[in-house]
Formats: structure tokens, sequence, C-alpha cells
């Protein structure tokens, strides 16, 4: 391995992936943090740890390079933080002799551009959903009237579920033409949009997973099922796609690789698909690791950052696809601070007590630990929680044990709606879609964390034991403290 040290321009439970495989490889680790996050668990996994005051978004790819340039790094991995995508940034670090772990610029400049990964697609002879790019009003309105209502409005270079609005009626497309065109503008420096045909809710987003190294080698680990979602962002993700005839399933593995091939791609990506009964479409590519790539791991034996290192140091892939059979059953399941039962609206706080499940094929990619603070500031996700098994169903009873077990106390999170989606018959059976967040109750006369509170107070009989305070002395739960793998490096911060 070429690579020595890496700069890591992510935080949470990516870093903490990050730097696993990067020990496995032999590579030092230096990561980037604010003060809200001096004690996460990620920051004293690194190596090093470079503490600073806050990203500043125009300057950030300057400073995260003279960063990188500070602490000896030869290599920048951005896991899928704010930089991930970003084609300016993976061509500046080209510039500057620095190894970005991703694909080469020209490749995120074309897919991440929706409009112009629509035309590598049809390049590659993929279907892309019925759509236009439109300059002005006057061609939406025309655009629209021609795929006909309802429409899709979404930001060219949008992502993470924002920049896109449903159109009913005609009446209603001027007004939410300008609330995208403002939403892309802040959020992605771009008011470019384009319309697409809106399919419906009971339809199935499917995506597929690519490897490719820099000396032209591709291929594919499987289908991810990824039809649950809120605010158009997945929180549980299943491999392979259930439900889903071979013929299609080997359609969908053909046209990924063929869009992966079209832009050269040469790093771990995702190409994603809507299906709506034996009709697909392309819908984007994902240039970056995912957050649900471990249930391709799981699904077939493949350390997939591992594999995205290597290939950014120039290793060719030593996988081949007849090798790669998928096995089984995987799934994962996004536990985020939000309120389930009040829109999955964020939450945030300090974790007052925290337990993880174990036993076989039970796996926890975790950013949080007790006492840790989970700051509104960032992502709202938490912890993932990856279940595997020889059959779905017994995936699903692992899942449900899990689920069970899991404690994440202190503020409200998206745990009740995950118990509640493996009763739901439509989940349980493996035939869903888009809808089936929509059939999850907002209340079950119980306050939104009643679950949380039950789990925890069953967890502190536990730790208390049979004993008692002594008098005038508060009962105070014992906190579990971080897995002792955390703490093993006491090299915490970085001095020049």
């Amino acid at each position: 391995m070429s690579l020595r040290r890496v700069l890591l321009c992510c935080r949470g439970e990516i870093a903490l992936r990050l730097i696993r495989s990067c020990r496995l490889l032999g590579i030092e680790t230096v990561a980037i943090h604010t003060d809200e996050d001096r004690h996460a668990g990620f920051v004293h996994a690194a190596d090093l740890a470079f503490p600073i005051e806050a990203w500043h978004p125009a300057t950030l790819i300057e400073d995260v390079i003279a960063i990188a340039r500070a602490v000896g790094a030869d290599a920048v991995a951005p896991g899928y933080g704010p930089l991930a995508e970003n084609a300016t940034f993976a061509a500046a670090c080209s510039a500057q002799a620095l190894v970005f772990v991703g694909p080469h610029a020209e490749a995120i400049r074309l897919t991440g551009d929706k409009v112009e990964a629509r035309a590598v697609a049809e390049r590659a002879g993929v279907p892309v959903v019925p759509g236009a790019t439109v300059a002005d009003d006057a061609q939406a309105a025309a655009a629209a009237a021609t795929i006909g209502f309802p429409v899709l409005i979404k930001a060219a270079l949008g992502g993470g579920g924002r920049g896109i609005r449903v159109v009913e009626r005609s009446e209603q497309l001027g007004a939410a033409l300008a609330e995208v065109r403002q939403e892309a503008r802040l959020a992605f420096g771009s008011d470019e949009i384009y319309l697409e045909r809106f399919l419906g809710e009971r339809i199935r987003h499917i995506e597929v997973q690519v490897l490719g190294d820099r000396h032209g080698n591709l291929l594919h680990l499987g289908t991810r099922e990824c039809s649950v979602q809120r605010r158009r962002q997945k929180i549980v993700e299943e491999a392979p796609a259930p439900a889903l005839a071979d013929a299609l399933r080997e359609r969908l593995h053909g046209w990924a690789l063929a869009v992966a091939r079209e832009v050269g791609y040469d790093s771990a990506g995702t190409v994603e698909f809507l299906v709506d009964g034996d009709d697909c479409y392309f819908i984007e590519m994902n240039a970056r690791i995912q957050v649900e790539h471990p249930v391709s791991e799981s699904l077939c034996g493949v350390d997939i950052v591992e594999q995205m290192l290597r290939a950014a140091a120039g290793e060719t892939l030593q996988l081949r696809q007849a090798d790669l059979r998928p096995r089984g059953c995987a799934l994962e399941f996004r536990v985020c601070a939000e309120d389930a039962h009040a829109g999955f609206l964020p939450t945030g706080g300090r974790v007052e007590h925290y337990r993880v499940p174990e036993g076989p094929g039970i796996r926890v990619d975790s950013g949080v630990h007790a006492g840790a603070l989970q700051s509104t500031r960032f992502d709202s996700l938490c912890l993932k929680l990856i279940v595997e098994g020889a059959t779905r169903e017994l995936a699903l009873a692992r899942a449900r044990d899990a689920l069970r077990e899991l404690v994440i106390a202190g503020f409200s999170t998206n745990l009740p709606f995950h118990r509640w989606l493996l009763d739901h018959p439509p989940f349980r059976d493996g035939r869903y879609d888009l809808s089936v967040t929509r059939d999850f109750p907002s209340a079950h006369g119980l306050p939104a964390d009643a679950a949380e509170r039950l789990q925890l107070f069953a967890a502190l009989a536990l730790h208390l034991g049979a004993a008692s305070p002594a008098a005038g002395e508060p009962a105070v739960a014992s906190q579990a403290a971080p897995s002792p793998w955390v703490m093993r490096n006491d090299r915490r911060a970085w001095t020049s």
C-alpha cells in the first residue's frame, strides 16, 4: 500500500469506518474536528486529530488542502461528507499531488449534475425518466404540458432529497419553480433545474453498488432496495432487493455497469433506478461511498472501503465478478435523532444511555457513545444497525431482536418506526414501495419516546442491580463507556 497518511474530511460513523480499513492497511489517519466533536469516537480513534473552529464554505477547499499539507497527509478521504462529490475539490487535490479517495474529478462532474448524468445514461443506452431541462418559467410550462402532470421539479446539482418538488397542477408550477430555484441556489450554488415525470409513490427505488479501479476494471456487488424513505432520504436498506425477477435484476446490473463505464468510473459508487413493474429508469449516480454500503459488504463479503482505498492508491482490483456470489440477506436500519411520531423532525441532545445489541449476524456502525453530544448542527444519523442471515426470514428475526435490545436515550429517535416497520405486512413480505413510510401512524397513544423510556428503565435496572444509593444520595445510573478500541490511541491532538 503506497498511502501512508490519510486526512479525513468527514465525521461520525463514516470517519470511524474509514479509520478501521486504514488500520488494516497500515495507513495513519488524521481527523479534522470542530469543538463540538472533540470527544467524538472518530477523534479518539484517529492517529492524529486537527481541531478547527468551524468550516468556512468560501475557503473550504483551500483550508482542507492546507491542513493536509500541514499534517503530512498524502491522501484525503471525504467519505460522504460535504466534499465527497465536489469535482473542484477532487481536481484541486490532484493538482497538489494529494490522492483523492474517490473517483476522478471528471466522473464526479458528469454524475454530480443530474442533467449531465441523464445524458451519460442515454449515451450508454440506459432508459431515463422522461423529462426536460428548462431555462425559464415559459420553457417549464411548455415542458410540463408535454410531460403531463404531476411533474417533479429537480435541482440539477441536488442531493440528499433537497431541491425537489412535486407539482400536481399547472397553477402550482410558478410558485414551485421559485421555491426550488431558491433552495438550489442556497444549497448547491446553482439554480439550474429540470422537470421530470412524476411516477408516483407505488414504485421502487433500487440501486446497484459498483466498484472500479484506475486500470479499467469494473464490477458490481448486486442490488439494494432503498424504498423506505422519509423526505426522499433513505432510512432502511436491504440487499439483495427482494421480489425482483432474475431477468430484471440482471438488466439493472448491466445498466449500472454501462453507466459507470461511460464515465470511466474508478472507485466505489452507486447507480440508482426507479422500478415501476417491469419498467426501469436511471435517476442518478452517486460518485462516492454510500451510507448503505454495509449491506452490500455483508452480502458479498467485501470490504468496500478497503477496495476504495486500494483503488485510490492505484492498485488493481483483485476481485472478479464470477467470485462475487451474493449470499443470504442483509438489512440496514439508520437510527437517527428524529421524532418519528412528529414527521421525523430532527431532535438532539446528550446521549444519556447507550446499549447496542450483540450476537451472530449483527453489526453496529456508530458515531455516538454514552455521554456524546448529538448536535442539531450536523446530520441526524446516530448509528447504523446492520443484520444479516442466510435467509430473509432469519435476517428479519435478528433485526427484530436487535432493535428490541438497542437503547439510545436522551432524545427521541426513529427507533419506534423501525420496530413498527418489521411487522408491517408489505415490508415483512418483501413487497413494499416508496409509499410504505406513509402507513406509519403519527401516534400510538403513548409519548413519542415511550419505547425508549421503557428500554432505558429496563437497562438501568440491569446496571443498578440490587444496589441502593446511600441515604440522601440520588440514584444515578452508571453510563457505559465507549468501546475500548475507541480509546486505544492516546495521540489525540496534532501539534505543529
